[in-house]
């Protein structure tokens, strides 16, 4: 008797497990993806990346759950995630963000505005202005921009990056100095 009860609370504990893990992926995967956005040109990658980012929540769920901060916790993740496919690609000498692909990225998106109202075009287009300027931003400056992007606070941009929120300031300060200058030089 003692193995069945213990057998059946590792299930309902696994359980209860992708129960949680479901709700943070249906909770962050929207933002998940729109910061590795600024990551990734390449759409067929950022899922890949998307699914590592899953499988190491999978693996950290009990350690999200008991996070001070489980938001900065799931992007320190996503962060790291990115971080790691971006060493891989210049160690393999990769091009994921050279010009070709984010053409074909600008491509892509005006086959789908074709048919779309003038003001979700233009949205659309600042969008991506937006976008490739941030991309063409150092990464510190793009890591805290994205993570700015998404809502998240100086003191959870400093935890996810694990440096100071002094530091995240002057960083979101001069990258938005630098994106307001490729802005306006695109004008």
């Amino acid at each position: 008797m003692g193995r069945s009860k213990k057998a059946g609370s590792k299930i309902d504990s696994q359980q209860e497990k992708q129960q949680r893990i479901e709700q943070l992926w249906l909770s962050y995967s929207a933002a998940i993806m729109r910061t590795l956005s600024g990551y990734e040109a390449d759409q067929q990658l950022r899922e890949d990346l998307a699914q590592e980012i899953f499988c190491a929540m999978l693996h950290s769920v009990e350690r999200i759950s008991s996070a001070e901060n489980p938001r900065a916790y799931i992007f320190r993740i996503a962060h790291n995630v990115a971080v790691d496919h971006i060493a891989r690609q210049v160690r393999d000498k990769a091009e994921s963000c050279e010009p070709e692909h984010l053409t074909q990225l600008l491509d892509d998106n005006s086959q789908h505005n074709d048919d779309c109202p003038a003001g979700q075009l233009q949205r659309s287009q600042q969008q991506q202005l937006l976008l490739n300027a941030v991309r063409a931003l150092d990464p510190p400056y793009r890591q805290v921009i994205m993570l700015l992007l998404e809502d998240l606070t100086a003191t959870e941009i400093a935890d996810i990056l694990q440096i100071s929120a002094g530091a995240v300031r002057v960083r979101i300060n001069r990258a938005k100095t630098e994106l307001k200058a490729r802005l306006e030089g695109e004008k």
